[in-house]
């Protein structure tokens, strides 16, 4: 059985959002090692854009952990938002109703 893999790095941004990419694929086993992570930045109390553009799969535990996210930074006075949201995540985003919830840049 293959190893799923997926990498998170700090990206700059010339408009002022602190970013992460989220590079790989994001699937019930891949959220659980980088929520954590992931949350702790949501904590912090900054917007926080997460670039998706470089997801080549995501399934419904991913959207998910977007929404627990977003949640966490609401809290935290902050927004979050996904960037470069491949067609096949916003097709998913789309059937689920997340879309409404999350603030969303296409790609």
């Amino acid at each position: 059985m293959g190893r799923t893999m997926i990498a998170l790095r700090t990206v700059a941004l010339g408009d002022g959002w602190p970013g992460v990419a989220v590079e790989g694929e994001l699937d019930i086993h891949t959220v659980a090692a980088v929520e954590p992570r992931l949350g702790r930045v949501a904590d912090g109390g900054g917007d926080l854009l997460l670039d998706v553009s470089g997801l080549a799969f995501c399934d419904s535990s991913g959207i998910d952990m977007f929404l627990r996210l977003q949640r966490r930074c609401a809290r935290a006075g902050a927004q979050l938002l996904l960037d470069g949201v491949p067609p096949m995540l916003a097709k998913s985003m789309r059937v689920l109703g997340a879309d409404r919830a999350l603030c969303c840049r296409w790609a």
